[in-house]
């Protein structure tokens, strides 16, 4: 299969698509094709591909003449090809475990001598594809598309390189690469502040803010930056309530000494970023969302962490209070949304069955409203949902405009959609059906009379083989939305020029929300050990708080 589009942002006319490591950049009127950026590490890739397809292509003639002689037993034994380290030779061979443990003995017999030499043939070839993909370099996937509010520059966030990467945008589909940075940590989520800050959080539970436009040869001729404070976790041994969370928190500690008994020390210099960043806040769990928000004219930053809290922060530079924290949620939080026009609302969504509707800045629970119950309407077999994205349009109607939540889950080809009523229920639930899994939205708004647009990169993996990037313009029957027209974008030379992947890795690098949810036995001790006495708590946090 080819790598699909995973991410797409529109700005203006244009929509930029992101498929791997490249950012395609197109027409939202005609679907004309503008340019292509393409991260460095791409061409890395391919030509690593192309070169184990070639080992391969000349290894077949050979490979597949031996298999046929073996099966019909009319050529000589084939000779071992070795695959592995040389083992010693005293050390006997382990033998083989047969799959099938309760095949007839008389079975296994007969069985014996036919399928021994294919086993083997397909271990060396399992052996041959695992030393393969060993061989390819990490493949660059842009997991965030983002930009400012005038669609001046574009943002995006390579994963595999833990990068952000700055360009101009010409509104004409052209981008300029002007900087790029690599965080200290994998990042998870991003959002640009109106004041040209970036606010990125990483799945290590901090937050950072770094300035939008970056010059390298200015800060490389400047003075060092001065030295930044030591990173001391926002938690401590008051807010931690369970033994897995204080483990979390010692281990913070330790290495916060750590890192405070080595920084002079020559010999064990940490690499530190060589561009302006400043910590904001930190959770003691993985982050996974994060969007900004503003009430009575003061902003605040929202994150969302795999478990199940909302925290409510001020904005720079007093990010270190807390608001206070939306608790309801069971399940791990992958996607929050602040409707458009209604900015004191909040919308969240993982792993639980419903969507939580909040009043954010005080903290307070509005409405659920059921997203399992709409997709079993789509898979009756399901029984739990991963939401993988959360979005809202305004959808001009009769001289008012309707706010709707649009959601996409993992696995699930469909869109759904409520409108957002004046008494903050999610109503009107509507199911649009797409001919492969949604990856990615990004709403185009609505001008005078024209709907809204919604544009979805999709994975055509499944037997229909649909195409991975559409436009779909909305139509509205009882309040409730539904496509009225579909457009195509012109992709197919880009399609042609791109390599087949294998299914595994794609999935492996883009279905990456379903994984958040906990396992048993990460219940199971989170249950027992919900309370820690006090005292205890001091008692095994104490050496570590002495700094």
């Amino acid at each position: 299969m080819k790598f699909p589009f995973n991410v797409v942002h529109v700005s203006g006319n244009v929509l930029f698509a992101a498929r791997g490591g490249k950012i395609h950049s197109f027409s939202l009127e005609d679907g004309s094709h503008f340019s292509t950026w393409k991260h460095p590490d791409v061409d890395r890739v391919d030509a690593a591909v192309k070169a184990i397809s070639g080992d391969i292509l000349t290894e077949n003639p050979v490979t597949k003449a031996h298999i046929a002689e073996e099966e019909d037993g009319s050529g000589p034994p084939a000779k071992r090809q070795r695959t592995e380290e040389p083992k010693d030779e005293t050390t006997p061979a382990k033998p083989e475990v047969q799959e099938g443990t309760q095949i007839s003995e008389e079975t296994k017999s007969e069985g014996k001598k036919k399928g021994g030499k294919k086993s083997k043939n397909r271990q060396n070839q399992q052996r041959a594809k695992d030393h393969n993909i060993s061989r390819v370099p990490d493949r660059p996937v842009i997991t965030h598309l983002t930009s400012t509010l005038d669609g001046s520059h574009i943002l995006a966030i390579t994963g595999h390189d833990k990068s952000i990467w700055v360009f101009e945008n010409d509104g004409k589909g052209s981008l300029n690469q002007i900087s790029k940075r690599t965080l200290p940590k994998r990042p998870s989520d991003v959002v640009i502040g109106p004041d040209s800050q970036i606010i990125v959080a990483d799945k290590f539970g901090d937050v950072y803010s770094l300035p939008l436009l970056y010059d390298p040869a200015l800060q490389t001729a400047s003075t060092p930056a001065p030295a930044k404070p030591a990173y001391k976790p926002s938690a401590n041994t008051t807010t931690v309530h369970s033994k897995r969370n204080l483990r979390a928190l010692q281990e913070q500690q330790r290495q916060m000494e750590l890192s405070t008994r080595t920084k002079n020390d020559s010999s064990s210099k940490a690499e530190s970023p060589e561009f302006e960043i400043t910590l904001l806040l930190g959770h003691v769990s993985m982050l996974t969302a994060l969007v900004m928000g503003e009430s009575e004219g003061r902003r605040y930053i929202l994150t969302a962490d795999r478990d199940e809290h909302i925290r409510v922060s001020r904005y720079v530079p007093q990010s270190y209070v807390i608001e206070g924290f939306c608790f309801g949620h069971t399940e791990f939080i992958s996607s929050m949304v602040i409707p458009a026009s209604r900015g004191d609302v909040l919308v969240s969504g993982g792993g639980d069955e419903d969507l939580f509707v909040w009043d954010w800045k005080s903290n307070k629970l509005l409405s659920t409203i059921s997203i399992l119950s709409l997709a079993q309407k789509v898979l009756p077999e399901i029984t739990k949902v991963a939401v993988s994205g959360l979005y809202s349009l305004v959808y001009p109607h009769g001289g008012s405009d309707l706010v709707y939540v649009l959601a996409i889950c993992q696995d699930i080809s469909a869109i759904f959609s409520w409108q957002l009523t004046k008494n903050h229920a999610l109503n009107h639930p509507a199911i649009i059906q797409l001919p492969g899994k949604p990856l990615s939205l990004s709403i185009k708004p609505g001008n005078g009379n024209e709907a809204p647009k919604i544009v979805a990169a999709l994975d055509p993996s499944d037997p229909t083989q649909a195409r991975s990037l559409a436009v779909y313009s909305l139509t509205m029957t009882d309040e409730k939305l539904a496509t009225n027209t579909i457009a195509l974008v012109d992709d197919d030379d880009i399609e042609d020029a791109e390599l087949d992947v294998n299914e595994k890795i794609v999935r492996s690098l883009l279905y990456n929300t379903e994984p958040l949810r906990k396992q048993a036995t990460e219940r199971e001790e989170e249950r027992g050990e919900e309370q820690v006495p006090e005292d205890q708590m001091m008692e095994e946090a104490g050496p570590a708080e002495k700094q």
